[in-house]
This record gives structure tokens, sequence and C-alpha cells, in this order.
């Protein structure tokens, strides 16, 4: 499979909204930042914001959106990826994490100038905190968040890359 990041655009928003089906998915790839549901007018405003980068996923094997993921500048030198979903049920849990989020940090290293990475996962979800550690992140122990869900409380753990990590990751053999 080949991975490409395209531009989000207008277009694009009936798309993204149709694979946010439960307050509980919109939670886990956004946070509180959005409301459910998802509507065009709320992305309107995220496409507004100038230090959001708002990506396509594309499956350029079959030519087909098959996720989202915004990379958003937070300070100088620091970037935060967020809003992740492989939209796509059919190949979640697939392996494909790993290639998406590598095109993520090479953007975000090579294009931007990033010193750091961040992201949130919340504790729960222990496929995606092993995806982002073979990508080379680690939690940040000072720094997480918690959320009510319904009676639950989630807890997001912060996790993070420096580019000198990348670069080391980059280079070692094998």
């Amino acid at each position: 499979m080949t991975i490409q990041l395209e531009p989000f655009t207008e277009s694009d928003f009936e798309t993204l909204i149709s694979w946010v089906d439960t307050p509980e998915l919109l939670l886990t790839i956004a946070g509180t930042v959005f409301t459910y549901p998802l509507t065009a007018v709320q992305l309107r405003a995220y496409l507004a914001d100038s230090k959001s980068h708002s990506f396509n996923i594309v499956d350029l094997s079959i030519k087909k959106v098959i996720g989202h993921a915004e990379i958003v500048s937070m300070e100088k030198g620091t970037f935060k990826i967020d809003k992740l979903i492989i939209g796509d049920k059919s190949i979640r849990g697939k392996g494909i994490g790993q290639t998406v989020i590598n095109k993520l940090l090479d953007y975000s290293f090579s294009t931007l100038k990033a010193a750091t990475i961040e992201l949130n996962v919340f504790d729960w979800n222990l496929a995606a905190i092993s995806c982002y550690e073979k990508c080379g992140f680690v939690v940040n122990p000072n720094k997480q968040s918690t959320f009510e869900q319904g009676d639950e409380r989630w807890i997001a753990l912060n996790m993070t890359v420096s580019s000198e990590d990348w670069e080391k990751r980059l280079v070692q053999p094998g």
C-alpha cells in the first residue's frame, strides 16, 4: 500500500462526516474541538485555522481517500498530530497506522521544520500507543488530560518525538 498526504478541502467534508458516526469516535480523534454530530460549519472553521495543516490520507494503489489527519502548529518548533482517523473500516487494524504516522512525521520534520511532534492518545487505546511507540514516540509523564465520556473518565496520554530522535531512528540499520 502506497500512502500519500493530500490537502483536505471543503469537497472532502461529506466523507469525513460520514466516518465519524458516534460521539465516542469524535472524542477519540478530536478531543473536544468538535461537537457531535460533526458538521460542515465546524469543518469550515477548522479549515480556516491558519495553524492547521489538514490532510486526506490517500491509498495510491486504489486511488482512494482512506483517512484524515491534521498537523497543528502549537508553539515555536512544536507541532501536534491530531484528528487522525482511518475512515475506511475495512482496513483499520491492518498496520497502516505506522505508514501514516511516518508520512506525517516526515512532513512535519522535513517540510514544517518541526523540532518536536506531540500527540494525545487515550490510555485504553493500546493498539494506537504501540503504533506510536514503533514510530519513535514516548509517553510524556508530565502531561495528560482527563475527559468525561458518559459515565466514564477517559485519560489522554501525551506522547512526543523530537527531530533528533526521528533522525537517529532513520539512520539505524534494520
